[in-house]
């Protein structure tokens, strides 16, 4: 008989892995949301209609995106299981998290230019 038993995959690990996927769609949904706003801007407004909803938004998603880190660093810790969906998931919600930030950080960066 064969005693081996094959590791599963982590339960957290596709859960950080489902999380880090749905982020990063919905986050590129909510700025290509944005970026359609913003051109629909009124002529001298400094906001645009649902700037807050989007920003709102986009902190939310960034809030799922550090759970799945959290979630993708307790799957590679485990023991006993199979480790690719929490390394996927650790890869794809930090790309997600620091793409934002460089996102954000042009924007202001951008938007400083015109402040002056």
């Amino acid at each position: 008989m064969n005693d081996t038993v094959e590791a599963k995959h982590s339960g957290i690990g596709i859960a950080s892995f489902g999380i880090s996927i749905a982020v990063g769609f919905l986050m590129v949904v909510v700025l290509f949301t944005a970026a359609i706003l913003s051109a629909h801007r009124v002529q001298g407004s400094p906001t645009y209609p649902g700037q807050t909803v989007v920003g709102l938004t986009a902190i939310f998603l960034m809030a799922a995106d550090v759970l799945a880190v959290g979630l993708g660093i307790a799957a590679v810790c485990q023991t006993g299981k199979k480790r690719l969906f929490g390394i996927l998931g650790l890869v794809f919600s930090g790309g997600t998290i620091m793409g934002t930030i460089a996102l954000i950080i042009i924007g202001l960066l951008y938007a400083s230019r015109f402040t002056r």
